[in-house]
């Protein structure tokens, strides 16, 4: 059912990871109790719509001076929307499944990229470049559940669209819902010193791209004959 659903939504199932070596990604996702939160308002949400979709029917059978056509008509849209609300109550539960498992928060050495979303895809990227904090926020709830936020500001704000979805433009990145903040944090903060120690924030390459063959000849060639021109000069 998953794929289906991405499919008639236009989810792709993964970002493409952002700026950095391969073998530095690391995805991390939000905590199990997050999921089983998100649940619970929704079930409360469920009943909630459920016990409304009674009260038009208490109404109705207190109307006994409305006409008969009347009456059936009102009932029979009200027995509508009841079998209407039962029935998507299965696809508004795999909603939040799916918005569950496809959030996703991937960290490389240089960027770090954070997609969320279904009905409307929103995908950010940070550069290590633009950062200039990290906090760790966690309210009573999160706290009884295992949870806490990492928030990651940057200097200047704005975020870079992904290649999917629409662009987030934000003064921060936000991993919602994680049960491991410290150890993400302390892996954001060990590769920031890393970046920075190797002057990637400064303009500088660590591999530089060396000459081309060609390119050393030409100017080889050029040098020869600058001394050759000079020699000339000087004799004349």
């Amino acid at each position: 059912m998953n794929g289906w659903l991405l499919r008639l939504l236009r989810v792709p199932p993964e970002p493409t990871p952002p700026d950095g070596s391969p073998d530095s990604i690391l995805v991390f996702r939000a905590g199990r109790n997050y999921f089983r939160w998100r649940i619970v308002v929704w079930a409360v949400s469920q009943v909630a719509l459920i016990a409304f979709a009674f009260v038009p029917l208490v109404v109705l059978s207190q109307a006994h001076k409305l006409p008969p056509l009347v009456f059936d008509l009102l009932a029979g849209f009200e027995a509508l929307y009841l079998a209407s609300l039962l029935a998507i109550i299965p696809l508004t539960f795999w909603m939040q499944k799916l918005n569950y498992e496809l959030r996703w928060y991937i960290v490389t050495d240089r960027s770090l990229r954070i997609r969320s979303g279904i009905w409307a895809v929103q995908e950010l990227t940070m550069t290590f470049a633009n950062i200039q904090d990290l906090r760790i926020t966690e309210g009573p709830l999160q706290s009884l559940l295992g949870l806490a936020d990492l928030e990651v500001r940057s200097a200047g704000g704005g975020g870079a669209p992904g290649p999917y979805g629409a662009s987030v433009h934000s003064h921060g990145a936000r991993f919602a819902g994680v049960d491991n903040a410290g150890q993400i944090r302390d892996l954001i903060v060990e590769r920031l010193r890393r970046y920075r120690d190797a002057g990637l924030g400064d303009g500088h390459d660590p591999h530089p791209v060396s000459a081309s063959p060609s390119l050393e000849s030409a100017t080889a060639e050029l040098l020869r004959e600058a001394r050759a021109l000079r020699a000339a000069v000087e004799a004349n």
